[in-house]
C-alpha cells in the first residue's frame, strides 16, 4: 500500500496548514479559529480557539457545536490517508465522547486513522482542554468514493 497522500488533498491540507484557503475561511466563519498545526499520513494536530459565539452563558462550549468541530477535523484526518486526487469521502458515522468541559479560550486535538480499507476510513481524535485533560473523544467512520 503506497502512503503518500494525494497531491490534490496534500495541496489543500498545506493551505490548511498555511492559514489562507478558502477551507480557513469557512471554517473560521462556521465552527470557530481552527489552526491545522501539523499533519502527516494517517494524523493531524490542531488548535480550536474557541471564542464566544460558541460558548454557553454557564461558559461551557456547547455540545452540539463541538460535535460539528469533530466532523471536520474528523474530514481532515481522513484526507490525509487519500491516495487519488479523485477520491473524496463522506461522513457515515460520527460518535462524539464528552469527558470534561471544553471552555474559552483553547483546544488542542490530535486526530489519527486508525485504520484505512478500500471503501471506509476509520478516525479517532482527542479534545483536549486548556488544562490539557482529555475533554472529548471522537469515533468517525468515513466512506471512500471516486470522482469522475
Amino acid at each position: 500500500m503506497t502512503r503518500t497522500t494525494s497531491d490534490r488533498h496534500t495541496d489543500i491540507l498545506n493551505g490548511y496548514k498555511d492559514g489562507g484557503s478558502r477551507f480557513n475561511e469557512w471554517s473560521e466563519e462556521k465552527l470557530g479559529r481552527l489552526i491545522l498545526t501539523d499533519w502527516e499520513w494517517g494524523a493531524i494536530n490542531m488548535r480550536w480557539e474557541i471564542d464566544d459565539r460558541f460558548v454557553m452563558p454557564d461558559g461551557v462550549v456547547f455540545g452540539g457545536h463541538t460535535a460539528s468541530v469533530a466532523d471536520h477535523v474528523a474530514s481532515l484526518t481522513a484526507m490525509t490517508v487519500l491516495v487519488s486526487d479523485k477520491e473524496r469521502f463522506r461522513t457515515s458515522r460520527l460518535e462524539t465522547n464528552y469527558f470534561r468541559p471544553l471552555t474559552m479560550p483553547l483546544a488542542t486535538i490530535e486526530g489519527r486513522v486508525t485504520n484505512a480499507s478500500k471503501t471506509l476510513i476509520h478516525v479517532e481524535a482527542d479534545f483536549y482542554n486548556a488544562d490539557d485533560k482529555l475533554a472529548v473523544r471522537v469515533n468517525a467512520v468515513e466512506v471512500r468514493r471516486m470522482t469522475g
